[in-house]
């Protein structure tokens, strides 16, 4: 399988460039900048400071069977959404709108996988009354990036879910920088759990390689004990994603 990782430099898009190779996939990460330390593997490079732009986008998912975008907004200091925030506030909508452009040509690729949030906005419905009054206070007042990174992720999964492709959106909750375990419970229920970066990339890479129809679209995905298959949603988690 030929995969394209954008954001491939990010917490997230590092482990999916590595796991991806390690399964034996060919695997071209996109980046902003050059990579300080090169990808694991035989990964192909390729770099670009404007990532919106259309030949660009159609040049790296050109070939691509899937392409996945890890993508994260640039802080002051890194991982740290109470400095100043650098990247611009419409970052996920505006490669959305790029990705999607490009994929209608004949012969690209027809899955997208795009990291979203459990926390900052979109899953708010899936939540009770007391988390989502608790992350809306912490999201407004506490740390206000959070909410603009929110809103513009909650833009980019309308931008998916208003096209014809396979697309697929995991929100994580809380990342933490934990070891790879291959235990995740997705699910369309909101959990106040964790997951690690390296579990995200493995679910990530669980539904590229995955054929089967189905899936959740915006599954809340955490870690998940090591006795519960973490592939596939259950059934009532389908029909809780479905119901008006």
């Amino acid at each position: 399988m030929k995969i394209t990782v954008f954001g491939a430099s990010g917490g997230i898009g590092t482990h999916v460039v590595d796991l991806a190779t390690q399964h034996g996939h060919q695997v071209r990460g996109v980046y902003r900048a050059a990579p300080r330390i090169p990808p694991a593997g035989q990964a192909e490079i390729l770099v670009s400071a404007d990532i919106f732009d259309p030949g660009f986008a159609a040049k790296a998912i050109g070939g691509a069977d899937v392409v996945v975008t890890t993508l994260g907004p640039d802080f002051a200091k890194r991982h740290n959404p109470r400095t100043t925030m650098i990247s611009p506030p419409d970052l996920h909508q505006r490669l959305a709108r790029t990705l999607i452009a490009a994929m209608k040509d004949p012969g690209a690729p027809g899955r997208l996988i795009s990291v979203s949030t459990g926390s900052m906005g979109p899953a708010d419905a899936a939540m009770g009354a007391g988390p989502r009054l608790l992350f809306r206070f912490f999201r407004t007042v506490v740390t206000p990036n959070l909410g603009r990174v929110g809103r513009d992720l909650q833009a980019m999964e309308d931008e998916l879910a208003a096209t014809g492709l396979d697309w697929y959106a995991p929100r994580p909750v809380k990342l933490t920088d934990g070891q790879l375990t291959g235990h995740v419970q997705a699910s369309a229920r909101f959990t106040m759990k964790t997951i690690s970066r390296a579990d995200v990339a493995w679910y990530i890479l669980s539904l590229a390689e995955d054929p089967r129809p189905g899936q959740l679209r915006t599954p809340i995905i955490t870690s998940a004990s090591s006795g519960r298959s973490p592939a596939r949603p259950r059934a009532e988690d389908l029909a809780a994603q479905r119901a008006p």
